[in-house]
């Protein structure tokens, strides 16, 4: 019944715009106060690789050193006004990262960082690659996760928007996979809405990132898809198998309908992954309906 009550409530919000959807145009950090106390501090970190920290808020001031990915940044001051490069919208920013202070774009920083969960070692940033006019005028963005390892970068990934727009991005492990060092997913969001929409799944593992799927939700005015990963770690997992359960809901003229169950068919369909891509399973074992709606995903 949850997984009902999962789309009804979709289809609800699917009709609304959401007016504090985010602007994917814009880049802000928040700037310390010159006060607060050294355990207070937030940091963060640079996105890209090999980025010049200048004298003066301008890529045409004087350079003052050369910094590597994932540089540590206190964010003291912003400039006036901010600056646009390849569609990303930002404000220069007055850093220090250990004895030095200079000015750095925002462009170049990570709006979100964290680590491998199988080697501490490894980093992971995450911020936005470009933004660009389509052929039909409409703004599509690129997004770039990177990996790297004390100052040296390991991997880049680029991703589309697929006609919407990451709003959270997550490390979960391997969660079971015994060939995956660290999952991560991107939930996605509808450009319009702002609602949730679904996930794209990365993996990691050898020194490399590969994206796997990107799951996400259908809805029009009398049909409903919805699609989701189970795997090996989670409750209703299976030993070295990645089970894709969908749901699909016809005929919805009512909210009665979205609840009824004779109007929706659950499939679950098993895979492996063989280190470079997902593998059907062809003779898996059959999972009941029963187990399928009892199942909360």
């Amino acid at each position: 019944m949850r997984n009902l009550k999962k789309s009804a409530l979709f289809l609800c919000l699917f009709a609304f715009v959401n007016m504090f959807a985010q602007n994917a145009q814009e880049v802000e950090f928040e700037i310390m106060d010159k006060e607060i106390l050294a355990e207070e501090l937030t940091y963060e970190y640079l996105l890209a690789h090999k980025v010049f920290l200048r004298e003066k808020p301008s890529v045409r001031s004087e350079k003052i050193t050369l910094l590597d990915i994932g540089t540590k940044m206190v964010l003291w001051e912003k400039s006036l006004y901010a600056k646009e490069i390849d569609g990303i919208k930002s404000h220069w920013y007055r850093v220090t990262t250990g004895d030095q202070t200079g000015w750095v774009w925002g462009g170049m920083i990570a709006q979100k960082s964290f680590g491998s969960i199988a080697d501490n070692q490894v980093k992971f940033v995450y911020g936005y690659e470009s933004i660009a006019l389509n052929a039909s005028g409409v703004a599509e963005a690129k997004y770039q996760l990177r990996a790297f390892k004390n100052g040296v970068q390991l991997d880049k990934m680029v991703l589309d928007s697929l006609g919407a727009i990451p709003v959270h991005i997550e490390n979960h492990g391997s969660l079971g996979l015994f060939n995956v060092e660290d999952v991560i997913t991107v939930d996605l969001a509808d450009s319009d809405s702002g609602y949730q929409v679904g996930k794209s799944y990365i993996f990691w593992n050898n020194g490399r990132f590969k994206k796997v799927a990107s799951l996400i939700d259908y809805a029009d005015t009398n049909y409903l898809k919805t699609e989701s990963f189970v795997f090996p770690s989670d409750m209703q997992g299976v030993k070295s198998t990645i089970l894709l359960k969908t749901t699909i809901t016809k005929n919805i003229k009512t909210l009665d309908d979205a609840l009824s169950q004779n109007n929706v068919e659950f499939i679950t369909t098993p895979y492996t992954w063989n280190g470079s891509k997902l593998m059907k399973k062809e003779k898996a074992q059959a999972i009941t309906k029963e187990a399928i709606v009892s199942t909360d995903y």
